[in-house]
């Protein structure tokens, strides 16, 4: 059974130009990641900061959390596919645990935000 990973993705929307963006993160890195609660085998969680740049390429800026699932979740970012426009900053919190009941997982939903460039968080 393939798991499910629930992604929250926590980042504001730009007053200007169109953003650099990964628009199918939570595809791309639950895909990627689907493996790696069954390797480690216990539930955790991983925040991780990164920034698109103009180009769309992603750079890891901070990584904290379980320290088991680091190194899937550093080597997961190296593989995201994003689209060029304005540089953003975004932050994920990533938990790995087993797939919610379809009745949790229908009443869940992911807040997305983006941080202008510049801006540092709190």
């Amino acid at each position: 059974m393939k798991a499910i990973l629930p992604l929250l993705l926590l980042a504001a929307a730009p007053a200007f130009a169109a953003p650099a963006a990964c628009p199918d993160v939570n595809e791309q890195l639950s895909e990627y990641l689907a493996s790696a609660k069954q390797r480690v085998g216990f539930d955790g969680e991983v925040r991780v900061e990164f920034e698109v740049d103009a180009e769309g390429r992603a750079t890891l800026l901070a990584l904290d959390g379980s320290r088991q699932y680091r190194s899937p979740v550093r080597i997961a970012m190296s593989t995201l596919e994003c689209q060029r426009g304005t540089p953003q900053r975004y932050v994920l919190n990533i938990r790995f645990a087993d797939p919610a009941p379809r009745a949790v997982a229908a009443a869940a939903s992911a807040t997305l935000a983006q941080a202008k460039p510049g801006d540092t968080p709190r």
